[in-house]
């Protein structure tokens, strides 16, 4: 408060809208519950003898995840989501299940969406990796076939130990 005035907030600030997604530049489609990113971080306390409470804290761990949900159960997005090795999955037809290939692929993840005063606002993530298990609904009378997809973000030692960047137009 300045000179007795209330200062409000912008509302040109507040963002509503959707996101869309790509996945090694391949948009994924309609996607359900927004694009979600969250950042885990596991702290270390520090307690002093001399204390009755911690002192310092230090970061021990972060990591980040990027969470939605599939709306097209493509046989391109279901082989991405289950970590199936892309030989699986023949020209659009067929996607075999399974296999001895121990190997996680990454890929670069996109999420563009509205920005503040209209701009658009793009996250760029350069190491993506499906990390959690997957449950997809085959079929179900009164539900979406849908695709839930949880990504570990990893942190990429060319671009400086980041994990990405946003970028807002």
């Amino acid at each position: 408060m300045e000179g007795g005035e209330l200062i409000l907030g912008n509302k040109n600030n507040i963002i509503i809208g959707y996101a869309s997604m790509s996945i090694a530049g391949v948009d994924v489609g309609y996607t359900e519950g927004g694009v979600m990113l969250r950042k885990d971080v596991t702290y270390v306390d520090i307690e002093g003898d001399q204390a009755s409470g911690i002192v310092k804290k230090h970061i021990a761990l972060e990591r980040y995840f990027l969470t939605t949900t599939l709306l097209e159960a493509t046989l391109q997005n279901l082989q991405r989501v289950m970590q199936e090795r892309e030989a699986n999955l023949t020209v659009g037809s067929s996607l075999f299940f399974g296999g001895q290939d121990p190997t996680v692929t990454e890929y670069v993840v996109t999420v563009t969406g509205k920005g503040v005063n209209g701009k658009t606002r793009t996250y760029t993530f350069y190491r993506a990796t499906p990390s959690e298990n997957v449950e997809h609904p085959i079929g179900q009378r009164d539900a979406v076939s849908s695709v839930p997809l949880t990504f570990e973000v990893m942190k990429d030692s060319d671009n400086g130990d980041k994990i990405g960047y946003c970028v807002e137009a």
